[in-house]
């Protein structure tokens, strides 16, 4: 998969994000979660043409409080935390271990501007430390910025442009953000903010559908299991399809679930000279549940 792509997902998503964040007193659809703790189950997956297989479980959390608010300017801050469970069913060929626990922790600095009637801006500074954290140096901090224009073209549709700089897969990176989004009636909404789509559907004010595609992973810097003391990069990615069902369970409080299928799997690792591994793997399924606070 390219890496390009997948380093694209947190700016595009977040497009959604942006849109959602300002969507109309009357429209169905839920504003943004400003909070959520989550767990994932991941089915087992199978290496395309060779042995060994992976398990990806996860469980996370993330909250946001103000900083700052006027009429026209808002500030968060706020903290995440990632845990993913790597379980390779018996000691995976070249990598030396049968399991790693490894973690993800951000800070995120959100700024929102009014701009005026039809334009909003969002930016966001995240640091983060994306390790084992048996070690922690310097390969551990990724900083990731973004910066979005959001533009109201009609009622019904909303733009999204901008940019996105991260070191998420070890090299700097700035990469373009756009999308746009469609909400051809109160309850209905159409997200296209590639490489995220995303079709959702509220009857009412409690309830909410949604179909969604999306790329989904992470990336890690780890001890090396089988050389204490060095230190590589391990990479994982798919892109998973399902369905989701989210219910008002009282006030800003929404419960979710989803499930789906998982695709396009694959793990990435190189060790200091040595060549790159990059092994595909057999789709699988998965399902998410959690709680979110949105407001």
């Amino acid at each position: 998969m390219n890496r390009f792509l997948f380093a694209a997902a947190f700016t595009l998503a977040t497009t959604w994000a942006l849109s959602a964040e300002e969507s109309t007193e009357e429209s169905f659809i839920p504003n943004y979660s400003i909070g959520y703790i989550y767990g994932s189950y991941g089915g087992k997956s199978d290496v395309s043409g060779g042995p060994g297989s992976l398990q990806v479980n996860e469980f996370g959390f993330q909250g946001n409080v103000p900083v700052w608010n006027n009429d026209t300017l808002r500030l968060t801050a706020g903290l995440g935390y990632r845990l993913n469970q790597l379980d390779f069913g018996g000691a995976f060929p070249g990598l030396g271990t049968d399991s790693l626990n490894l973690y993800r922790v951000d800070i995120p600095f959100n700024a929102w501007w009014d701009l005026g009637s039809r334009w909003k801006f969002w930016g966001r500074l995240q640091p983060g430390w994306y390790s084992d954290f048996e070690h922690v140096s310097s390969d551990d901090f990724v900083l990731t910025s973004l910066a979005l224009l959001s533009y109201q073209w009609s009622d019904q549709l909303k733009i999204a442009f901008g940019g996105y700089y991260s070191r998420d897969l070890g090299e700097e990176r700035l990469l373009p953000a756009a999308g746009l989004i469609w909400e051809p009636n109160r309850h209905t909404s159409l997200a296209l903010t590639f490489p995220r789509v995303e079709l959702a559907y509220a009857p009412n004010e409690d309830w909410l559908f949604a179909g969604r595609a999306f790329l989904s992973g992470a990336s890690w810097n780890i001890e090396d299991p089988l050389a204490a003391g060095n230190e590589f990069d391990l990479i994982y990615r798919s892109i998973r399809v399902g369905l989701g069902v989210e219910h008002r369970v009282t006030g800003p409080v929404w419960g979710y679930l989803d499930a789906g299928m998982q695709f396009g799997q694959d793990l990435e690792w190189k060790r200091a000279g040595l060549p790159e591994v990059d092994l595909e793997l057999e789709n699988s399924f998965y399902i998410t549940s959690g709680i979110k606070v949105r407001f």
